[in-house]
């Protein structure tokens, strides 16, 4: 028979003790186990304690309260966690808590996993937003940096990022996210969207920078032959002639003049820049101003600006200037203004020169080429058929006049365009040597799809003046407009490049060839080198767009792997009809 010790328990007992508090530690179905135990095997009936038992009892369930508040919430996950953070990102950009909402988003990207990269991307992109907000562009660059680097052709953050570049005037920057905005969602969704005007605009705002950019910082060189040509042929070169001789004349400065004018009849055009700085040198006394004016003309032509105003300065204000010649400065002063964009000081120019003397064709002229530059084209016309009123025999004003008939038809009245036919004819009997009147001819039938007819005309332009590559050119146009032949064309544009190294003109189509071809490490070459040859701020400006325009999207498509735009996206042939005098 087992002792009855074993059953006679002390409750003061230590060991009782932690066993009891073990136990009231634990679920009450071991308290009341415990209890039962000891109660039932003590061999001693207690007393009733009917209180006690009471009290007990109340002490199990609050244990049983305090054991719920005690059992541990189920853990989130970090996924969870990390979508939690970014609602109250969400909550506090509500609120226009721009600083509260990063630091959320901040929060959320560390918390979400690896795999999580998309999620993350929105993140670091509403983080951009936040920062946009705020003003902080710099900022809206590295985030959405942060964000493509983890989900590349996000869209949101491409074109966040582009607009953030633009307003920090890093507008290459800008143009290469814009273009893959462009090529990732396609060109019918980018137009819808107005993702390629925008692109556009920040291509103009590039065009502009870098034009003035590289116009400040240009070496003057001689251009191509014909840019030469082109530009004395619309002046009336009588205002510079002369019957002397040189044995007839004292100072070597005049005499050195009369030498000038001989080179320029005869197209030797590379020799005149020195000589008329070596005549100035001689002190002339007959011919200074002349010399001066000529001069200011090749330093135009050159785009060496400051030499150019400075000579059209100097004959301007010497009281010895004859009239018709005060003219002339004041008309090529105002080219000059023109290149470089000041429009206001350039028709100032104009005016003073038609103000000097009303009865001269070429002030007339070349106001109304400013106006047609500016698409003026009711007041451009007016002055034309002044100068033409003033000197019928003339070809330039005449060329112009159908041009902006031309462009008056396309544009604003079409019913005129049988005058312009009428017109093209007349002008082509009455001018039957010149050959700008024929390539004038060919670019308006070419432009109004009249292929062979066109063709006819550029082939007599050439015919009658060979060197000028221009011509050819058009040609090229036509084969790929008329035949879609871009191998001919560019077979055509090469052999114009090889005989003109210096026409810029040339050098930009041949690159628009290339880019159909997708050479675009030869297309970005030809017009660097246009780049070079270039008079204007204005044309700088469109070929600066262009190149880097393609430049851009060469880089987008490697980095996106994505098609380039075909070349009707790009640009329709059919609008590339330059000014005669172009």
């Amino acid at each position: 028979m087992v002792s009855s010790k074993l059953y006679n328990v002390d409750l003061s007992d230590t060991k009782t003790r932690i066993v009891l508090g073990v136990a009231a530690a634990g679920t009450a179905l071991a308290l009341g186990g415990a209890m039962y135990y000891m109660n039932s095997s003590s061999g001693e009936s207690s007393e009733p304690q009917s209180d006690t038992t009471a009290e007990q009892q109340e002490k199990v369930e609050e244990k049983k309260k305090e054991e719920e508040v005690l059992v541990e919430t189920p853990k989130l996950s970090m996924l969870e966690k990390a979508d939690k953070k970014k609602a109250e990102g969400n909550a506090f950009f509500k609120k226009n808590d721009y600083n509260g909402a990063i630091n959320c988003y901040l929060e959320a990207v560390e918390l979400f996993p690896e795999v999580n990269n998309v999620e993350k991307s929105h993140c670091y992109q509403n983080m951009a937003a936040a920062s946009e907000k705020l003003g902080k562009m710099d900022d809206v660059v590295l985030y959405c940096s942060k964000a493509l680097a983890l989900n590349q052709k996000y869209i949101k953050a491409i074109q966040r990022r582009a607009t953030a570049y633009e307003k920090l005037c890093k507008y290459e920057a800008s143009i290469k996210d814009w273009t893959a905005v462009c090529l990732i969602e396609g060109p019918e969704k980018a137009m819808k969207a107005g993702y390629m005007a925008t692109s556009d605009r920040v291509l103009k705002a590039y065009g502009d920078q870098a034009a003035k950019k590289l116009m400040a910082s240009r070496t003057p060189r001689l251009p191509s032959h014909t840019v030469i040509k082109s530009a004395l042929d619309n002046i009336h070169m009588r205002d510079f002639h002369t019957t002397a001789s040189p044995d007839s004349l004292e100072m070597m400065g005049d005499k050195l003049y009369v030498q000038i004018l001989s080179d320029i009849e005869q197209g030797d055009y590379n020799v005149v820049p020195d000589k008329l700085d070596k005549a100035l040198e001689e002190n002339p006394k007959k011919f200074l101003n002349q010399i001066r004016c000529l001069r200011g003309i090749f330093a135009w032509v050159m785009t060496d600006y400051v030499t150019a105003i400075s000579n059209f300065d100097a004959v301007i204000g010497d009281p010895k200037s004859y009239m018709r010649l005060k003219v002339q400065a004041h008309i090529h002063r105002g080219e000059v203004y023109q290149a470089k964009g000041d429009k206001n000081r350039a028709l100032a120019d104009y005016n003073h020169a038609v103000q000097i003397d009303e009865d001269h064709p070429d002030a007339y002229l070349h106001r109304a080429q400013f106006y047609l530059s500016l698409e003026g084209l009711d007041q451009a016309i007016k002055d034309l058929n002044k100068s033409i009123e003033l000197d019928g025999e003339f070809p330039a004003p005449w060329t112009q006049l159908v041009y902006g008939q031309y462009q008056m038809a396309r544009t604003m009245t079409p019913s005129l365009l049988n005058e312009v036919f009428r017109n093209l004819g007349k002008m082509a009997e009455k001018f039957p040597n010149v050959a700008d009147v024929f390539a004038l001819y060919g670019q308006v039938l070419q432009d109004q799809r009249q292929f062979s007819a066109a063709e006819e005309k550029f082939e007599e332009a050439q015919r009658l003046a060979p060197d000028n590559v221009t011509y050819k050119a058009h040609v090229a146009t036509l084969k790929m407009m008329a035949e879609n032949n871009f191998d001919s064309a560019m077979v055509l544009l090469r052999e114009a490049h090889e005989k003109d190294p210096k026409c810029d003109f040339v050098l930009e189509n041949l690159g628009m060839i290339y880019i159909q071809k997708q050479m675009y490490a030869e297309a970005l070459e030809c017009f660097k080198k246009a780049l070079e040859l270039v008079k204007t701020e204005a044309e700088a400006a469109h070929l600066s767009a262009l190149r880097i325009g393609i430049q851009c999207q060469w880089e987008v498509c490697e980095e996106y792997n994505v098609k380039p735009v075909s070349m009707a996206d790009l640009q329709d042939f059919s609008q590339m009809m330059p000014s005669p005098q172009g």
